[in-house]
């Protein structure tokens, strides 16, 4: 039982088959012994269509309850895995065919629609499972039927049992990372924070974070169910909903990630209020807020807010204590059931107070990427599995993270992290929101610049940027120029896509080598006739084309335009936007800045 999440979830159910389950608002609980009933009927599906486990069936983000059910169901008998709603065809496509797919799970949609994960099982000749979401029963109830048997199901059992989930996530090259979770490492996460959190079967989590991410279905789904406990499914980022469900005492904890939680401290500036006896703490996930942040939001709540540090690759490595046990703002905490480490460049071990890189090793670390040896080959260094993080250990023993190691910047050979230069950013009266990250420079390498944005009634110029972080951090890292944005290009989980940020400022060459304040006087006047996606993709085209103003009817070769600035704009909007836009409009130098748009919010599942 120790290295199954089945056989732990049906011993549980085993024990209090009239517990809750998973909940909803306005819906009937469904409870543990009807999991029970689920994975038996699961395993006796799957068999008479010859999937067993190991065998990998993929699903997109259906029926928001059936998900979560099937998260912790599907499992039993194969090996899950769930993709973001609006993967683009030729993703879905990519994905199935690295995973080796067996078959996948397709929702019911309206007469004439076809999903884009279905179109890419079609393709490739992939078997079609029907899910019926039963919506008139309880919470998570759901029905298979075998929709289309196809040629994947004639081919050999190649999966690894060990296996229950494979997680998706980005890779630096555009290539996205497959992570098989196995259920080994799910059990040993999941117990090594329960203790750390402790958690009991009365523990309920307030569940509105996507479940294709990584914090969805470990921290906030399977850490609670492992524990004994439940999970109360709320809509998806539903910052409403969540302090509804606190203050009717239907959840004890809630993790979810560092944007939701800055839209919950908007609404407690507006005057909302919560008053809970269930609520145990509040932990914030995917990202970090500033100690303030974290202040305030302890104050609203009236609970602990503690943070971790985790990855894809190896669930929960470190995390805070819960009171009576010291909390040190600005920590992660003290490293969790896993020996961690910090190198230098050249592998040794720092002392205590100095930078280095994180190295973990452990019993919840994976085993390997699904496919990529020479990915695993770079990541692994005798057993110890590289985080790519930046950190450092002070006197107490809590784990300090400066930033990501593939973001720092080189500067003349001083190597700065941006994140120590974003909280800097972020302190200062009028900003929004800001990062920053390096550009090309002539001869020091990189240099410091950033993108900041302005509050609704912030009057902060480039010049006052420049000497508020002067002031807290000396001039070399400062940033030389600044930007001023709209927004910020941030993953499904809300996590900064930092290598997309020259291309999403429109910053083409090297950085200047003087400090200038790029936009330091009153903000540009914004184009109304812009939507939010074509003022964005408006200013690649200005960095591009060296021109200074778009419209929606403006043609790409209309304004100097040609096929090989085309190839370069679809290679910029994939980092600014974070998606792989397959259609040929994003490259095409006819199309119109709308039509542009509009093909990149289809491909990122927002038409």
């Amino acid at each position: 039982m120790d290295g199954d999440v089945t056989a732990t979830l049906l011993a549980i159910a085993a024990r209090q088959p009239d517990a809750p389950f998973l909940s909803a608002p306005g819906r009937r609980t469904m409870r543990w012994s009807s999991v029970a009933d689920h994975i038996a009927r699961v395993r006796r599906d799957f068999d008479r269509w010859d999937i067993r486990r190991g065998d990998v069936v993929v699903a997109s983000s259906f029926d928001r309850h059936a998900c979560a059910a099937a998260l912790a169901i599907l499992p039993a008998a194969s090996t899950f895995a769930l993709l973001a709603d609006g993967t683009a065809p030729g993703r879905c496509a990519e994905l199935l065919r690295r995973m080796r797919a067996r078959a996948v799970l397709v929702a019911p949609r309206p007469a004439g629609a076809c999903h884009p994960l279905e179109l890419a099982a079609r393709e490739l000749r992939i078997a079609r499972i029907r899910i019926e979401p039963r919506t008139d029963a309880e919470t998570g109830a759901f029905d298979l039927a075998l929709d289309a048997p196809d040629r994947s199901l004639d081919t050999d059992h190649a999966g690894d049992a060990r296996h229950g989930w494979i997680g998706v996530t980005s890779g630096t090259t555009g290539r996205p990372k497959l992570v098989s979770h196995g259920h080994r490492q799910v059990i040993a996460t999941a117990m090594a924070t329960g203790k750390r959190l402790a958690m009991t079967p009365r523990d309920v989590s307030g569940h509105l974070t996507p479940l294709s991410l990584a914090n969805g279905q470990r921290t906030a789904f399977l850490l609670s169910l492992l524990n004994g406990g439940s999970v109360h499914c709320l809509p998806e980022a539903g910052a409403d909903a969540l302090l509804d469900a606190v203050d009717a005492d239907a959840v004890s904890y809630v993790s979810c990630s560092f944007t939701i939680h800055r839209e919950l401290l908007a609404l407690f500036r507006s005057g909302r209020r919560v008053r809970s006896s269930r609520l145990r703490f509040v932990r914030v996930a995917s990202g970090a807020l500033e100690p303030p942040e974290m202040d305030a939001l302890e104050a609203a709540f009236g609970v602990p807010v503690v943070t971790g540090l985790g990855a894809t690759e190896t669930g929960m490595v470190a995390h805070q204590h819960l009171p009576p046990s010291p909390r040190k703002r600005g920590s992660v905490g003290r490293p969790l059931a896993c020996d961690l480490r910090l190198v230098d460049e050249a592998g040794r071990e720092v002392p205590p107070g100095a930078l280095g890189a994180i190295e973990v090793r452990g019993p919840q670390l994976f085993d390997g990427y699904l496919d990529d040896p020479d990915l695993d080959a770079r990541s692994f260094a005798g057993g110890w599995f590289r985080m790519g993080d930046l950190g450092w250990i002070d006197e107490d023993g809590e784990l300090h993270i400066a930033g990501r190691l593939a973001e720092t910047i080189n500067r003349g050979g001083e190597k700065i992290s941006p994140a120590e230069i974003d909280a800097v950013l972020l302190s200062l009266a009028g900003v929004a929101d800001a990062a920053a990250f390096g550009l090309p420079h002539p001869t020091l390498g990189e240099e410091v610049v950033a993108a900041v944005v302005r509050s609704p009634d912030g009057t902060v110029t480039g010049s006052s940027v420049q000497e508020h972080v002067r002031a807290a951090l000396g001039s070399r890292r400062t940033p030389r120029q600044v930007w001023f944005v709209g927004g910020l290009p941030r993953n499904a989980a809300g996590k900064l896509l930092r290598a997309g940020l020259p291309a999403w400022v429109g910053a083409g060459g090297a950085a200047p080598s003087t400090d200038t304040g790029h936009g330091g006087g009153a903000p540009p006047a914004p184009n109304p006739s812009l939507t939010p996606a074509e003022a964005a993709l408006a200013r690649l085209w200005c960095g591009l084309l060296g021109v200074s103003a778009v419209s929606p009817e403006d043609t790409f070769r209309s304004l100097g335009g040609d096929p090989a600035r085309a190839r370069a704009l679809a290679e910029q909007v994939r980092a600014a936007f974070g998606v792989e836009c397959t259609d040929e409009t994003v490259a095409s130098v006819d199309a119109t800045l709308g039509e542009m748009a509009l093909a990149i919010r289809r491909c990122a599942g927002g038409a």
